[in-house]
């Protein structure tokens, strides 16, 4: 979602440092590297995150030509998301456990017992479900460092900054006032200025009397 289609939320980063030599080649391996994998249900891991094709979050077979857009590295990150439903989960359970206690003629099942069941039907539920998939674009000008990722949930940015970082070797630092200010950008400090920014505190538009007054009313 975001640079072709849906919602233009998004945050802005920075790159830090500079792209290799002959990056194109070297970052064409980095991301099939991390490449999304798709969640094996026979193991326990319910979430997978990586690199797919922007425009179609199935495509995960990254050629340059999918990624590489003149000035632009354009890619999605997709996190596929496999878990069973708690409900769901108690249903299909109290249902297997009725079934033991038929069959073994037996009026209950012990605490360690109903656990077995119950992961038995994890398993099961597991294997016959499709993960949830979500696909969130990333559009890196390389010309001027500029990042947007187009979303703005916390812990969506730390994993697309940690993906980032880990396939370009590159640190993203988030374009706020103060990051904009300090590294020069659209304008220019002198060293007093600078550290002066550093160390400015939040100014309170509302006097704490009257926003006290406004939470208790």
């Amino acid at each position: 979602m975001g640079a072709f289609s849906g919602g233009l939320s998004f945050r802005q980063y920075h790159v830090q440092g500079d792209l290799p030599a002959s990056w194109p080649e070297k970052y064409q391996v980095e991301i099939k590297r991390l490449v999304h994998t798709p969640i094996d249900p026979a193991n326990e891991e319910d979430r997978s995150v990586g690199w797919c094709n922007a425009e179609f979050p199935l495509d995960v077979a990254l050629d340059e030509q999918a990624w590489h857009l003149n000035e632009y590295i354009v890619l999605g990150m997709r996190i596929d998301t496999l878990t069973v439903p708690g409900p769901l989960l108690r249903l299909h359970t109290e249902a297997e456990c009725r079934k033991v206690q038929a069959e073994q003629k037996r009026d209950s099942l012990n605490r360690y017992e109903r656990a077995e069941v119950k992961e038995r039907v994890r398993l099961h539920l597991r294997s016959k479900m499709l993960p949830s998939i979500k696909s969130i674009d990333m559009v890196w000008n390389w010309t001027d460092g500029t990042v947007r990722f187009f979303a703005t949930s916390e812990k969506a940015n730390l994993e697309f900054m940690e993906l980032f970082e880990d396939t370009f070797g590159l640190s993203l630092v988030p374009d706020v006032p103060f990051t904009v200010a300090l590294n020069g950008r659209g304008v220019t400090l002198t060293e007093a200025q600078k550290a002066a920014l550093e160390n400015v505190e939040p100014t309170p538009f509302v006097d704490a009397d009257t926003a006290l007054a406004a939470l208790q009313g």
